[in-house]
């Protein structure tokens, strides 16, 4: 049945009719509808009712539109009105923050300035008024005393004051008074007697003037003439006969006045009041202020006696302290009384007199300016002063403070200040008076004060935060803007396929249908990507969304996502491993490591992009890549060939390109490679760290091939060689002879690939090869002898780059530091100027002259005296990287280098390769020299830090660290190859030179420096060592190290040993400063530095150990078998090299172990020595088998090349018949009797 049954061909539903997408339920059965019409009629119906309810939708959408519209417009309003509102309070807040924070910091300044001020006038009068009545205690007490031994007339007012002049000058210095007077009490009857006592006991006056001459504090004029007051007198002469007093006439006065009479001026005229109320009551007065600006006769009397930093026109005031007979009878005087009784009998008083400026001077800081004081009375009398800092300003009369400031106002009286509340205080005179004339203080605040408190900040801060607002709301409204904008899109679009999907559908449809394909996309789309592509697409990088593997419980939960894993049938894959990496990697630092293997890892990668290998990972030093995935390609075999092959010449370019970096056997290294072709699972395992990772026997295989490999060939299965067959590539397999034993796969036929090399056959004899081969060996061995001094050469340049920057780094210290000079500087600055610009540059360092008869033995220190650590210099010193050195100096170091390596004599042993080798040691100990903040020291020996910390001070020093590298350099040049004993049995001229001690490295010494001695080395030398003495701490340096090396000595080590307990075990030597301590122990680290680098192979890798080993056994082996030893050595090779470790290296290693000093580095020595003894005493014997035979095979090799080079040349003179000759020497030589 169809849809157009019963219907007409205009009726009937299109494919293309929007209505086809009905669902099939309403046409399964015609007979559920009746006929066709009734079919429409139903159809009708429901059509009406669903537009029915699409326009009662529609018209809700609209109003709900039109609804959420307004209230967003309402919203968006009053977000633009808050935000403005906040901003304008925020700042108007920030502002009056800021403001409210500068008036609190300008109040905080005045409550400080004001309380000062008080406390310290306080002080003043306390000080004083305290000075003042001690004074009184003593006048009264000599008074009482003079009238007890002499007789009742020398009681008062005819007390004399023994040293008035010097008690004078004190009290003015202790009350900063100006002027200071004693003022006797004398009555009507005892004026004419006083008069007369007055003149006969002036004496003082002389007194006083020779003190005020010698006074270094007096600032007043001196006077040289005086007349006697022969009368009591006052300001308009001498007193009338019948006045009836009293009188207190001025008899002791300090400084002396030098315009009046020296003495007998009557104070009570003009003061009475104030005498009369101290007198009365027990009270000290304070008198009017004076301010004497009109009366210049005044101005001249006072300006006499204050010199020059005061103003006699200014304000000043005199105390008025009354003197009590009794004084000297009680510690505290209970005054103040209206009326006092029989304990006080007042006998004249003490006045002095001070200006106010002298009361408010040095109170406040510097910096605290604008403070103003209103001094006043009840008299009606008021000045005013502005104190700046420690400085008072007379400003004028009256009461001159800003009014905007009045509010602020400090006030006090004088005598209710706790300061000098004689109740309260230690001051245990008479009080203020609280009712004659009372003085008060008032301190305000100035414009000056407020405005070192003010400033921009709270505008700027203001603008600041309304700025921060504006731009946060244009921020807003730009993405409302942006946001409306999208909506829009997003709205018009909604519409649009809501509008044609309600076209469609009815809204109970509409609603399934869009729930319905939500659920189900995710799941749709993960059944229709197969797991090939998935994986394809994680190995391309783009990922299918599935890139980011899955915990393990979200795999267990989500089972609808398969795991991303598939075979592949056609497929090579390939491993390959860095021979010797082992060995190689324990001589050497980790990032030096990890430089290489960078270095190649990352050239691999380019080349495996570019041949389209898929890299699968690194493990270590194995490189594993697989081709045939993950795209399938027939080639994979050929494809892998050729990539091993690439890897394998660029492996051969950055070994040699960064030998010279890392050093000797660095270009030796090897790859071997191996390859296997079939199927392989390969998947991504995913988890915290998601991998591609190859399944199989195929991998299994391919890594058998590697490990049973031969160093730089490529190794593959039958199954490799059969696809590279196919391709007709027979011509690059070679049949390895006897197969090979693989772990679980027995023996297996393997063949090796040469790619690009094609059959045929050479015209090159088997003589002609071995001819070539040995040629190709010199080459290779004057290659490797280059490879080693460039090598060198780089090392000794980076530590001269160093010496030049430590240099400098002083230079520039002592610069800026005069007269803390550890260098001559100008040495030091002609040896930089040699070092970086200097083209034809003469040495002007003195050569060390060996004295006549003097070995290098001789030379040998105990101590050596290296320069202090100075961490300014570190930290000032230059990056040395950047030093560039002069051509010239370059030019001389290779030269040398290349000269020593000259020097070196063709040994198996004692080399230059050998040689090397004990630099690098040297190199990577000065590098592991613990510094003081290392943990490994800490944590490991806590007692041995500091003994690390300042060796290694003494250590860092470049010179140091050259010397050290440039000993292990020539330590066995022109080495004979054979020890001392037998030079000394051969009765070698060496042995006369030597005294029979060390000859080998004494004569080592003198020939490397002799020749650095030469004039073709100045420029070097002067790069080396700037002066005289660092040239001759370099001379020790290197003979303490070489000396050290002879380890066969027994006087020798049995003194080496001494010095080491001396050192480390016995701790600081009596009477020796810690620096010789320390330079001791620097001095015998570096001496078994060398001594443990000359042996170093003993304590590394045992690939290491067994190959200088061999050398060493060779040599020697040499020297027996040409008549320079007495004993085979493979008759004692065994057992001595197991002595040799219990004896010497493994003590050797436990000392550099218990010191503390090489950190990691000892341990790892030291467990390198356990290991290969351990191992030695296990296949020892087989390896001295393994040594013999390999030594008789090349005695026989080197025959056959001697009959090889003959029959050549014969070949070459005779033609044919010179080769029959040869055939017939070489038939008729008998074979080599091993």
């Amino acid at each position: 049945m169809t849809l157009s049954a019963g219907r007409s061909p205009q009726t009937a539903i299109s494919t293309n009719d929007p209505a086809s997408t009905i669902p099939n339920d309403f046409d399964d059965d015609d007979s559920s509808y009746g006929t066709g019409e009734s079919f429409g009629n139903g159809r009708e119906s429901f059509s009406d009712d669903h537009h029915g309810e699409d326009d009662q939708s529609k018209n809700n959408e609209q109003a709900i539109a039109k609804s959420e519209s307004r209230a967003v417009q309402v919203v968006r309003a009053l977000v633009v009105v808050m935000l403005l509102a906040v901003t304008g309070g925020v700042g108007y807040g920030v502002f009056y923050y800021v403001s409210s924070g500068e008036e609190s910091a300008f109040d905080e300044d005045f409550e400080d300035s004001s309380e000062k001020v008080m406390d310290s006038i306080g002080d003043y009068l306390d000080q004083t008024l305290g000075a003042v009545d001690n004074f009184v205690v003593g006048i009264v007490t000599n008074a009482e005393q003079a009238s007890e031994s002499e007789n009742p007339n020398t009681t008062w007012p005819y007390a004399r004051i023994p040293d008035f002049a010097v008690r004078g000058a004190k009290l003015l210095s202790l009350s900063k008074a100006s002027v200071f007077g004693v003022y006797p009490r004398v009555t009507a009857e005892q004026r004419r007697q006083w008069e007369e006592w007055a003149v006969a006991n002036d004496d003082w006056v002389d007194d006083s003037m020779n003190i005020q001459r010698n006074d270094p504090t007096y600032k007043g004029k001196n006077v040289d003439s005086w007349y006697p007051g022969t009368s009591i007198s006052n300001n308009f002469g001498p007193a009338p006969e019948n006045a009836t007093g009293p009188h207190y006439p001025t008899y002791y006065q300090s400084p002396l006045v030098p315009v009046y009479a020296a003495y007998g001026w009557d104070l009570y005229n003009d003061y009475k009041q104030e005498i009369d109320e101290a007198t009365s009551r027990g009270v000290v007065t304070m008198g009017r202020t004076l301010n004497i600006v009109p009366d210049d006769f005044a101005v001249g009397w006072i300006e006499g006696l204050i010199g020059p930093d005061l103003n006699p026109r200014e304000p000043l005031l005199a105390f008025y302290y009354p003197i009590d007979a009794y004084s000297n009878k009680q510690v505290k005087i209970l005054s103040g009384q209206r009326s006092l009784n029989s304990d006080h009998k007042f006998v004249g008083v003490v006045a002095v007199t001070i200006f106010w400026r002298q009361l408010l001077r040095n109170i406040l800081s510097k910096g605290s300016d604008g403070t103003i004081a209103v001094i006043g009375s009840d008299c009606n009398q008021t000045f005013t002063y502005e104190i700046n800092g420690a400085s008072a300003v007379y400003v004028g009369a009256g009461d001159l403070s800003d009014p905007r400031y009045h509010h602020k106002e400090k006030f006090a009286y004088l005598h209710e200040l706790n300061s000098y509340d004689s109740f309260d205080r230690s001051y245990t005179g008479f009080p203020l008076s609280k009712d004659f004339c009372p003085y008060w203080i008032k301190v305000y605040p100035s414009d000056d004060m407020k405005a070192a408190h003010e400033s921009n900040n709270p505008i700027i801060f203001m603008l600041v935060a309304i700025s921060i607002f504006i731009f946060t709301s244009m921020v807003f409204i730009l993405y409302d803007c942006v946001s409306e904008r999208r909506q829009r899109k997003v709205l018009r679009v909604a519409k649009q396929s809501t509008k044609i999907v309600a076209g469609l559908f009815p809204q109970v449809v509409r609603d399934r249908l869009f729930k319905t394909e939500e659920d189900t996309k995710q799941e749709k789309a993960d059944r229709m990507v197969n797991a090939k592509f998935r994986l394809q697409q994680f190995l391309r990088g783009d990922g299918d969304g599935n890139g980011v593997a899955p915990s393990a419980s979200e795999t267990a939960k989500s089972s609808s996502i398969a795991p991303i894993a598939e075979l592949f049938s056609e497929t090579t894959v390939l491993f390959a491993d860095i021979a010797g990496f082992t060995a190689w990697s324990s001589l050497r630092e980790p990032a030096q490591v990890f430089s290489l293997l960078e270095a190649l890892y990352g050239a691999f990668d380019q080349i495996a992009h570019a041949r389209g290998v898929f890299k699968v990972e690194t493990i270590g030093d194995s490189y594993v890549a697989v081709a045939g995935l993950p795209d399938p390609r027939p080639d994979h075999a050929i494809v892998m060939c050729k990539f091993a092959r690439d890897i394998r010449e660029r492996m051969v370019a950055v070994t040699k390109e960064l030998g010279t970096e890392l050093g000797p056997d660095t270009a030796e290294l090897g790859i071997r490679i191996g390859l296997n072709s079939g199927p392989v699972t390969a998947g991504v395992l995913r988890g915290d760290r998601s991998r591609f990772q190859l399944f199989g026997d195929t991998v299994n295989t391919a890594a058998r091939m590697e490990s049973t490999g031969m160093v730089s060939k490529i190794q593959v299965t039958e199954l490799t060689a059969n696809y590279l067959k196919i391709y007709r590539k027979d011509h690059w397999l070679t049949k390895r002879e006897g197969g090979v034993v693989a772990k679980g796969k027995g023996q297996v036929q393997t063949f090796f690939v040469e790619p690009r090399v094609r059959a045929g056959s050479s015209s090159n004899t088997s003589d002609d090869q071995m001819i070539a081969r040995s040629s190709a060996e010199e080459k290779q061995e004057h290659k490797k002898t280059a490879q080693l001094v460039e090598w060198n050469c780089a090392i000794l340049t980076k530590i001269l780059k160093q010496i030049i920057a430590c240099r400098e780094a002083v230079l520039n210290t002592s610069s800026s530091h005069s007269g803390r000079h550890n260098l001559n500087v100008s040495s030091s600055h002609s040896r930089r100027q040699n070092a970086k610009t200097s083209k034809n540059t003469t040495s002007i360092v003195s050569k060390p002259q060996k004295p006549e008869g003097v070995i290098v033995l001789d030379e040998v220190r105990e101590v050596i005296d290296l320069p202090e650590f100075n961490a300014s210099h570190a930290r000032n010193q230059k990056d040395p990287s950047t030093i560039e050195l002069n051509s010239d100096v370059l030019d001389q170091l290779k030269d040398y280098v290349q000269r020593i390596a000259n020097l070196y004599r063709a040994n198996k042993f004692h080399c230059f390769e050998h040689a090397s080798h004990v630099t690098m040691s040297v190199v990577k100990l000065l590098a592991r020299i613990q510094a003081p903040t290392d943990e490994e020291v800490q944590n490991a020996r806590e007692d041995k830090t500091d003994m690390a910390s300042t060796v290694h001070d003494q250590c860092c020093d470049p010179l140091i660290q050259f010397s050290c590298v440039f000993a292990a350099l020539i330590h066995d040049v022109d080495h004979q190859g054979v020890p001392n004993t037998q030079l000394f049995v051969e009765n070698s001229p060496l042995v006369g030179a030597y005294n029979a001690k060390s000859m080998a490295e004494q004569n080592s010494v003198d020939i490397a420096w002799g020749l650095l001695m030469e004039h073709d080395f100045d420029d070097l030398r002067s790069a080396i060592c700037a002066t005289s003495l660092e040239m001759t701490r370099f001379r020790q340096l290197v003979v303490n190290s070489v000396m050290a090396t002879d380890i066969m000595d027994g006087d020798l080590k049995t003194a080496r040993n001494a010095r080491w307990e001396k050192a480390f075990s016995e701790g600081r030597t009596s009477g020796e400063s810690e620096l010789v301590n320390t330079n001791r122990r620097a001095t015998i680290v570096i001496e078994h530095m060398l001594q443990a680098s000359d042996v170093s192979h003993t304590m590394q890798h045992w690939h290491v150990f067994c190959k200088w080993n061999e050398r060493l056994f060779n040599e020697m082996y040499e020297a027996f078998t040409v008549g320079r030893a007495e004993k085979n050595p493979a008759e004692f090779w065994y057992m001595g090299e197991i002595e040799f470790f219990d004896h010497y290296i493994i003590p050797l290693a436990k000392k550099l172990n218990d010191c503390g000093v090489f950190g990691v580095s000892s341990d790892e020595y030291l467990s390198y020595a356990l290991k290969n003894r351990e191992e030695w005493e296990r296949r020892g014997k087989e390896v001295v088998a393994s040594m013999l035979q390999k030594i008789h095979k090349a005695q026989g090799d080197a025959e056959a090349k001697a009959l090889a080079s003959f029959s050549k040349s014969s070949r070459s003179l005779n033609g044919q018949h010179g080769s029959t000759q040869t055939a017939t020497i070489v038939a008729t030589t008998p074979p080599h009797d091993s």
